[in-house]
């Protein structure tokens, strides 16, 4: 071991006696001020170790104020130091991010930070999506449905089937149970981004469980004409929404690219049919179908808002869960 290692593993086995007799103001403001001055002598990597082992132990003690502000010094300094966005430096924050997902009141803000300094060290629009699929299970377990469904649309090739998994759990737990709603939130979007594999993915996995809930309401097709890369193909009766969902797939796959293509007239006569039956969402997935029209179907659509922007613009929320309690409402 260094000597440097070795200063390090001292002082946090000082700081987890200190923790353990109550000092935990003391014990975070020592170690802040350690890092600060290791931060001062160019010891970046030290300053970066020590920030997420006491991070760490103020987990232990349920200090959340203290290791939201630690970790935040921490992406801090990825930020000024320009640190690669890499599995060890993701690492360290999923690790604080377990514990921290408890503070609903501070997590937000660290996520958001961290995300930012991965769009800024990887100089796309969305940042890394491994982190946004990580953040996307740490919400989706804490029931915070609307915030885990932005980071699994922008995640890895596993986020699409977690989002349709999560947005049956959503609508199962809501008053009306309106799965077309909930669907329509993964896979539209899906489309409207250009992902027409994820939309595929997130479609299966709900349609999957909801055929397992109500076997006597979703029936399979049979007819080869419908043949398909979404696996079978179904009715689900009572569920028009859900029926549009799958029919948009299904024309998407066979677009022609081409505004007078016959899928295009497809599309064209599912808008007309299904778009007023969103009500108040009728307008959101409007602009969404624009884009799906613009990149499956040749049809050319001004605007003004980015796809990010039109993606971001929310539904109107469900019902409220039919059982609520503190640790189970949704936001």
């Amino acid at each position: 071991m260094s000597a440097a290692n070795s200063r390090i593993e001292r002082f946090i086995n000082n700081l987890r006696q200190s923790l353990n007799e109550g000092n935990y103001y003391e014990g975070h403001q020592e170690l802040r001020a350690i890092a600060s001055r290791l931060v001062k002598q160019k010891k970046h990597e030290r300053a970066i170790q020590l920030l997420y082992l006491g991070a760490l132990e103020l987990c232990q003690h349920r200090q959340w104020g203290s290791v939201a502000d630690l970790t935040s010094f921490m992406i801090n300094i990825y930020v000024e130091e320009k640190v690669p966005v890499t599995d060890e430096s993701k690492e360290r924050i999923y690790d604080i991010f377990e514990g921290l997902s408890q503070a609903t009141e501070y997590y937000s803000r660290v996520y958001e930070s961290a995300i930012q300094w991965s769009i800024k060290e990887l100089g796309n629009a969305v940042g890394d999506a491994q982190m946004h699929h990580f953040v996307g299970c740490v919400l989706r377990n804490k029931a915070r449905y609307q915030e885990a469904e932005t980071h699994f649309l922008v995640g890895t090739a596993e986020s699409p089937a977690a989002l349709g998994n999560m947005l049956f759990d959503w609508a199962v737990r809501t008053e009306t149970k309106d799965y077309g709603l909930l669907v329509a939130r993964g896979v539209i979007k899906y489309l409207a981004l250009g992902w027409y594999e994820a939309a595929c993915a997130c479609w299966k996995a709900f349609v999957g469980r909801l055929a397992q809930a109500q076997p006597d309401a979703v029936a399979e097709r049979n007819d080869g004409a419908l043949a398909s890369k979404i696996g079978p193909v179904y009715y689900v009766a009572g569920h028009e929404l859900v029926n549009f969902v799958q029919l948009l797939v299904l024309t998407v796959e066979r677009a022609q690219a081409s505004p007078a293509s016959q899928s295009a007239g497809i599309f064209g006569s599912l808008r007309m049919q299904y778009e007023a039956q969103f009500g108040v969402n009728r307008e959101v997935v409007h602009e969404l179908l624009d884009e799906v029209a613009q990149k499956y179907f040749g049809v050319v659509v001004q605007r003004q808002q980015s796809i990010f922007d039109i993606v971001g613009s929310l539904f109107a929320p469900p019902s409220r869960p039919a059982v609520t309690n503190s640790s189970e409402a949704m936001d």
